[in-house]
């Protein structure tokens, strides 16, 4: 009932939360259902959608493999492409039959770390919703770069951050955190005459980012909430709730005996305790860190739950440089990591590293010494320290920490005269509270003082030196709050920060801390507005910023979010140099040709670009290093670029794709240091580059405009492109500043995912018609360029994904690069071609990550889409093996196995999809379809419609009958599911096209519409145009009624030109019949999950019927509308008939397949002087006998099955077809962009597919007036020009009609039967009655050899999935009201058989059930000789018997059915066939007639009437009587002179439409055409 194609991804929001591999994403969705849509596309948002995606665009990532530009072999030599490459081409997919190899390698070795299970840990306190959002996105949300997570130092990290960070090292954390090259500048003063050293340098750390948010982490491993008491500790401080996680651990405390002796040096200056106390405080930190991971590794880690802590950043010291370089200096045994320890080193990528165990000690303030003195380091020492290491009697004249740094004593000595006599008075006359959780301590041990002890020391020499300087000394305070914060104290933190606020209330930086500090207590109002204040009074302080969008976001507050952010990028923004613009490809044409002076400001003047041996050097100078188009310094660009990265995400989230990509756009232009010509620079520089080096051509020999065609190039080329677009190392011009290592990685990575984004929806755009972008979208070489230039930034599965998805979508006749024909391919695609460049990205993808679910899934659904099935199924396999609970896997998987006939397999694997996510529509469906197709019905339910007649009988979940027209009866069941998501689908499709036509949209569609229609349109009649598009523009519909109106006036188009050429004689130039143009605005529609096909069995209204196969036909006209292949101008029609018509016919069916047998003699009978028949087969050959035939028979005959549609396209208009004919419809392997294309005056449709198509593509369909019943006709029939459109858009109201395309009715069946040439007795000596009746009887006796003289036999031979409840229950009713009688079906499929007997004894009886009999599917000729066994053959109502129908009646077994919805030509058809097989007389009618039921009482009544009067001789040889008797010796006398197998007859009124049809069409005529009406040409006898 519903497609068993692959899926293509959109998720839902309703999935369970995501495994490493099961990502939520916004996602571009390539739909080929069963090849009725080839190459379209959906690109909807997510949240927006509910159809599901086979291709699985991967916008944000969770990948770990990220070689920066600068590392490895990846990149190209001066000469060209690089040889050389790191790793080798992964083996995972040669067990299943694939090589993944390309000749060259794609795997490259881990630069990062990923997070575990490549997911950021969430604070379990974020509101739900927030967090569900935040696991889908696989996110976490801002964490800030000055202020302190948890212990650890968080660097800032985007909200939605596509790609997970990378997680720093141990020893990146310590080198920092151990004080090595650690500039402790603010970010106060960005600009004071030249670049300052910024707190951190960076985008994060000063020297590298540290791990990202530990959260649910327990500081106070050791110990509760409860006080502790110890020999040597006496808590006497229990802290409040909000804030007791915070507390730090005292491993090792001060001892009681030893007092603190004060200290009778001279007091120090502020610049060397603040230093100190810095240090304190850094190693407050550390210690919390390390005393963490020593729990977690003990496992004695609390389970209470941790609120995120934010711990503030301290202020600038002066002096703190000053120390560094004496320590540097002086220090006689330098630490190991030294190397790259000078804080103001003009090489900004040194850095030092440091284990996280390591030692430490306190920085040389004010001395130096050569003594150096190793001592344990943190965790916490175990063993107690000579006390001369700290005691400020010692000998020396000075001190020395670990990791041999020197420091002065004079400090230390102050600090802790200061905390002894602090111990006497723990309220400070300010009002300070001094109660701290270590307070209680009386003596200073023997032992090393501890982090925790050196920051109370601290503390309470900072108190004193406050005190003393009259509460005015602001870093002091600053640097006291951070101690208090870290000791535990918030309450007392917030005094220190308020003593600043009193002095100066906009004081950002203590703004900011008192705002961290506000939300540990969870005063999260008061957070915010401490935060908004420090962003508005300094909108470049990015520590507030970053917080206040964490903060916003954390309460789901996006669009506050990304007011915040625009609020800085407009306050920081150089307004004065550059306006504010829009988004730049806006701004290109639809060719994407640029001017011919295009120049790119962000070279490298010295650098020589060398292609082929030659130099070509770029004369434009470059920019300042590092400047953007903000007022900050380079070093900030990592911070400004996460940001508006930040601002696209949510805004992409919103739904506002246009604002997304302006952001992605700006993040873009922030890291490659543009300042003006926009991303199209970008991109055509990258273009221009790839060019020259693919072809190896000197860059000056290139012409200054890009390419127009794609530069398609495999993956281990595409890797490369940053080095040859940024050379020579691949920097990113706009991050030369930004700290090297982890900060710069990640702020290379946000580039890389900002250009993967903004691809993405350009990608959508391409698809959707440009909305999203605000251009036309189709240009498939700009998402390239975009794609390769991320990719070759991040090595991202994810972005090899989407250029899978795009390359996938490009016809075989692109160009291609040199080379590549070496890489491997598929058997069947040729070299180069899309599809095989596709592969290669795929396992390229594979290689980086070999346990991608969605990377598996997409190259399974490109295999099936190629017909290499097995394989794909192994594909889908793997998929599930990694993620066992990937919805869209487990779905394609199951519509895979099903293909091949394994419908168990499939039910299970479509019964995990939907426990996996019972919103997925997909499943749901594929899932009701499986079922119905073996008839298991237990919780089928029904759905009550048209008082109970549409689905009369329902069945519950125990298997029991309910019947719709009870008292109270309700929908209920999977059937309920399945037709309340086709409502909400199509109520959501009138939506479509909405608004489509404003601003200039609507004049330029009229104008277009007009110079279609015709040369010369009057006032009046323009005005009238107007004014009736104005009536339903901005209305439900919209987008239907524009196409409707640009495909009908391309028809007159066609017209134009033929009249102009072969009436007039005139020539034109070909922009005279140019194609109107699908509105930029107007995106392509998604098609709703049940198809046309899938409505034969469903039940659905008639205006459901309708509009689903409308929906389906609107997709594919878009598609093709956009498509590239398609021309400009319309196809050139054909010369007139000289002198027959040139009819063509377009099938996949030209096989062993139903249609064949049907028709196979039809294309050879065509009377050549009247017709001349063009068969074009779009699958390969199976040799069958078939096949054979055709080709044989057929005048033209062209095997297309490789033909891409703009080659079979043009092979038509070249053959000259005046008629084209569509014999698939909806159905598997179609063509239908083809007719979309209008390559042909007149279409038609017949044999196919039985329905509507919905589509203006269409403008015929062959039928009959059983079974297209002319009251399910639109009013509107003329179907010629606009304004008949125009009218027809007035019935729209109407929902009773179905039937949009005109009519051909024929004489008596529009089915056509070719047993007369090919059926297994028809070349054989006809027999008399009396022989058939034998030969019956025989046959009877050789298959039933049990049954009984008397016994009739009822039988059907449909497919199980026709049965449905109802007429099941009519069966059993017959069968318990004769006892004599059989039901003969088939097990079709086998899995049917149990079910309908179990469901036969509940619903009937045991006895009933036992007359039932099975019998395997026979071989088509075996099928129709043995069908003559059967007394009469029960039709289903729903969906009627169509080929078999025509087979029983060739046998002569008479067929009961009942024509059930006059708006399903599908349960018409066996009607329509059974008129035309009986006499044409009166009394052969009337006997028609009394086999076609009225209602599922008559039909009930009519089966037993017959059996009851139907009689065997006793001891004959099949000699019987009755009226069932009667009509069978009618219709196997009759056979050899029926209308129904009269192929000749057939094909001569198909020649009489196919001429009138033309004639109507030269002459402008148009309405339905009754053959009844027309003269017959020929006799109609053979």
């Amino acid at each position: 009932m519903f497609s068993n194609r692959p899926l293509f991804r959109t998720q839902s929001t309703s999935s369970l939360l995501p495994t490493y591999h099961m990502i939520q994403e916004n996602l571009l969705r390539r739909k080929t259902p069963s090849g009725t849509l080839p190459a379209a596309y959906d690109a909807a948002p997510v949240e927006f959608m509910t159809r599901p995606t086979k291709q699985i665009l991967l916008p944000y990532g969770g990948e770990s493999r990220s070689p920066h530009p600068g590392s490895g072999s990846q990149g190209m030599g001066l000469g060209g492409w690089s040889d050389e490459t790191n790793g080798s081409t992964s083996d995972t997919l040669r067990p299943l039959g694939i090589d993944a190899s390309n000749g060259g390698s794609f795997f490259f070795p881990a630069e990062w770390s990923p997070q575990p299970n490549g997911q950021v840990s969430l604070d379990d306190n974020l509101d739900p919703s927030v967090r569900q959002f935040l696991l889908q996105q696989q996110q976490a949300p801002f964490l800030s770069d000055p202020l302190w997570l948890n212990s650890q130092y968080s660097g800032f990290q985007p909200l939605y951050h596509p790609i997970t960070p990378p997680t720093a090292s141990c020893d990146e954390v310590n080198a920092y955190l151990l004080g090595v090259n650690y500039n402790p500048t603010p970010r106060d003063n960005i600009w004071q005459g030249q670049h300052v050293a910024a707190w951190g340098s960076g985008q994060s750390t000063p020297s590298a980012q540290l791990p990202q948010a530990v959260v649910n982490m327990n500081l106070n491993a050791h110990y509760g909430n409860d006080t502790q008491d110890s020999p040597s500790n006496t808590w006497s401080h229990q802290p409040s709730q909000a804030f007791t996680n915070y507390l730090p651990s005292p491993l090792s405390m001060l001892a009681q005996d030893t007092p603190l002796r004060p200290a009778v040096n001279a007091q120090p200056s502020r610049e060397k305790v603040a230093a100190w106390a810095h240090k304190a405080y850094v190693d407050l930190l550390t210690s919390i860190h390390a005393q963490k991971r020593q729990s977690e590794s003990l496992g004695t880690s609390s389970a209470s739950s941790v609120k995120t802590g934010l711990y503030p950043r301290p202020p600038k010291v002066t002096g703190l440089k000053n120390a560094f370089r004496s320590h540097i200096s002086t220090s006689s045994a330098p630490s190991r990591y030294n190397g790259h320890a000078a804080i103001d080193s003009p090489d900004r990528r040194k850095r030092m590293r440091a284990s996280i165990g390591g030692t430490t000690g306190y920085l040389d303030i004010g001395t130096s010494s050569s003594h150096s003195t190793t001592v344990n380091g943190y965790p916490f020492p175990s063993q107690a320290v000579p006390v001369e290491h700290l005691h400020p009697n010692r000998r020396h004249s000075s001190a020395t920490g670990s990791a041999g740094h020197t420091y002065d004593t004079e400090p230390r000595k102050y600090a802790i005269e200061c905390h002894s006599n602090a111990k006497h008075s723990r309220q400070s006359s300010n009002g300070i509270s001094n109660s701290l959780p270590l307070s209680g301590s009386a003596h200073v041990s023997n032992s090393q003082m501890n982090a925790t002890t050196h920051a109370m020391v601290a503390l309470d020499a900072l108190e004193k030196m406050c005190a003393e300087s009259n509460w005015t000394w602001v870093d002091g305070m600053l640097l006291g709050g951070c101690l208090s914060f870290g000791l535990g104290d918030p309450s007392r933190s917030l005094d220190w920060y308020r003593h600043i606020l009193d002095i100066d209330d906009s004081h950002v930086e203590a703004l900011s801390n008192y705002a961290a500090t506000l939300l540990s207590l969870n005063e999260r109002k008061e957070a915010e507005r401490y935060w908004r204040q420090a962003v508005m009074k300094r909108p470049n302080y990015f520590e507030a910023v970053e917080h206040l969008v964490g903060l916003l976001c954390g309460e789901h507050r996006p669009q506050d979010a990304v007011e915040i952010i625009n609020h800085v990028e407009t306050s920081l923004r150089r307004t004065d140099r550059f306006a504010e613009r829009g988004l730049s490809l806006s701004s290109v044409s639809s060719d994407g040709s640029l001017v011919s002076d295009i120049k790119f400001d962000y070279e490298d003047p010295e650098h020589e670009y060398v292609f082929g041996g030659k130099r070509y050097d770029l004369a434009r100078p470059s920019p300042p290093v590092g400047a953007s188009n903000f007022t900050i310094p380079g070093s900030d660009n990592g911070r400004m670029l996460a940001l508006i990265h930040a601002k696209g995400n949510m805004l992409y989230t919103l739904g506002d794709n246009i604002g997304a990509a302006k952001a992605f756009e700006d993040a873009v232009l922030v890291a490659a240091g543009i300042q003006k010509g926009g991303i199209e620079a970008l991109i055509n520089k990258i273009l221009v580059v790839l060019k020259a080096a693919s072809e190896g051509v000197n860059l000056a020999e290139l012409t200054p405009n890009p390419p127009q065609a794609p530069v398609l190039l495999p993956p281990d080329k595409a890797i490369q492109t940053a080095r040859l677009v940024f050379p020579p190392d691949g920097g990113l011009p706009g991050l030369r500043e930004v700290t090297a290592g982890v900060p710069l990685k990640a702020a290379v990575s946000t580039t890389s995912n900002s250009l993967l984004s903004l691809a993405k929806i350009f990608q959508d755009g391409m698809s959707s018609g440009g909305v999203a972008i605000g251009r036309s979208g189709n240009n498939v070489k700009d998402i390239l360029a975009l794609y390769y230039l991320s990719l070759s930034l991040h090595a991202s599965p994810s972005t090899a994904n989407n250029v899978g998805i795009l390359l996938a979508s490009i016809q075989q006749g692109s160009s291609i690069p040199s080379g590549l024909s070496s890489h491997s391919h598929h058997p069947g695609i040729g070299p180069g071609a899309g599809v095989n460049l596709a592969l290669l990205y795929y396992h390229y993808g594979l290689s980086l990550d070999n346990k991608h679910a969605h990377l598996y899934t997409n190259l399974g659904s490109l295999l099936k889409d190629i017909n290499h099935l097995p394989t794909a199924i192994k594909m889908y396999e793997q998929a599930v093996h990694c993620d066992p609970s990937f919805d869209i896997a487990l779905a394609n998987l199951a519509n895979a196995v099903k293909d091949q006939g394994r419908i168990s397999d499939a039910i299970g694997y479509y019964r995990r999809a939907v426990k996996s996510n019972p919103e997925f529509a997909e499943a749901v469906c594929g899932l009701a379809n499986a079922l119905n197709s073996v008839c298991d019905w237990k919780g089928r339910g029904g759905v009550v419609r048209d008082g109970g007649n549409r689905d009369r009988w329902h069945v519950g979940d125990d298997g029991t009958l309910m019947d719709a027209k009870a008292v109270g009866a309700v929908s209920s069941g999977w059937m309920k599911r399945v037709v309340e998501i086709v409502e909400k689908q199509l109520i959501q499709g009138e939506s479509w096209g909405k608004s489509a036509l404003v601003g200039d949209m609507l004049d330029i569609f009229l104008r277009d519409i007009e110079h279609a229609e015709s040369d010369n349109w009057s006032d009046d009649r323009h005005q009238s145009l107007r004014n009736a598009v104005t009536k339903w523009a901005d209305r439900p519909y919209e987008g239907a009624k524009i196409i409707r109106m640009i495909e009908r006036a391309s028809q007159r188009t066609v017209w134009r030109w033929y009249q102009d050429r072969y009436v007039k004689g005139v020539n034109k130039p070909l922009t005279e019949y140019r194609r109107p143009t699908v509105p930029s605005t107007l995106t392509t529609p998604s098609a709703p999950t049940v198809l046309p096909f899938h409505t034969f069995t469903c039940p659905l209204s008639a205006e459901q019927v309708r509009l689903i196969s409308e929906r389906n036909g609107l997709r594919i006209s878009c598609s093709t509308l956009r498509s590239s292949w398609l021309a400009p101008h319309v196809y050139p029609p054909p010369a007139p008939p000289a002198p027959y018509l040139r009819v063509g016919y377009v099938s996949s069916d030209f096989n062993n397949h139903p249609l064949a047998h049907l028709m196979q003699s039809v294309f050879g009978l065509h009377n050549q002087d009247r017709v001349k028949a063009f068969c074009y087969a779009t699958t390969a050959s199976d040799n069958s006998d078939h096949r054979k035939q055709i080709e044989a028979e057929s005048p033209v005959f062209y095997d297309a099955h490789s033909w891409g549609p703009d080659r079979l396209i043009q092979q038509i208009v070249d053959d000259g077809i005046h008629i084209l004919i569509n014999l698939n419809g909806f159905t598997r392997g179609a063509r239908n962009e083809v007719f979309a294309a209008r390559p042909a005056p007149i279409q038609m449709s017949f044999m196919g597919f039985a329905g509507t198509l919905g589509a203006e593509w269409c403008d015929y369909l062959y039928a009959d007036t059983t079974a297209v019943p002319p009251e399910m006709l639109r009013k509107t029939r003329r179907n010629v020009d606009v304004d008949d459109t125009i009218r027809a858009i007035e019935d729209d109201g109407d929902s009773s009609w179905v039937y949009a395309e005109n009519i051909i009715f024929a004489r008596y069946t529009f089915f056509c039967c070719d047993h007369r040439q090919s059926a297994p007795d028809s070349k054989l000596r006809r027999l008399t009655w009396d022989e058939e009746v034998k030969r019956r009887w025989t046959m009877r006796k050789k298959m039933f050899p049990h049954l009984e003289d008397d016994q009739v036999i009822l039988g059907n031979f449909n497919q199980l999935y026709k049965v449905e409840p109802t007429t099941f229950r009519t069966w059993l009713r017959i069968l318990a009201a004769l006892p004599r009688a059989v039901l003969w079906l088939l097990r079709f499929p086998d899995l049917g058989e149990s079910n309908l007997r179990s469901l036969a004894e509940t619903w009937a009886s045991k006895e009933v059930a036992s007359r039932i009999i099975f019998t395997d599917v026979a071989p088509k000729p075996q099928h129709i000789s043995r069908a003559q066994v059967c007394d009469l053959f029960l039709d289903t109502p729903e969906c009627n018997a169509h080929t078999t129908a025509a087979d029983v009646l060739w046998s002569g077994t008479p067929l009961l059915t009942l024509p059930r919805h006059k708006h399903k030509m599908c349960s018409r058809i066996a009607a329509s066939i059974l008129r035309a097989a009986v006499p044409q007389t009166a009394e052969g009618k009337a006997m028609a007639n009394s086999l076609v039921a009225a209602s599922e009482d008559d039909f009930e009544r009519r089966a037993i009437e017959l059996v009851r009067g139907l009689n065997y001789k006793p001891g004959g040889d099949g000699e019987c009587s009755g009226e069932l008797a009667n009509i069978r010796k009618v219709l196997f006398t009759n056979r050899w002179h029926s209308e129904l197998f009269n192929t000749k007859r057939w094909v001569t009124d198909l020649e009489d439409a196919y001429e009138e049809a033309w004639r109507r069409w030269v002459n402008k005529e148009g309405g339905d055409i009754d053959l009844k009406a027309l003269k017959p040409t020929m006799s109609t006898s053979y």
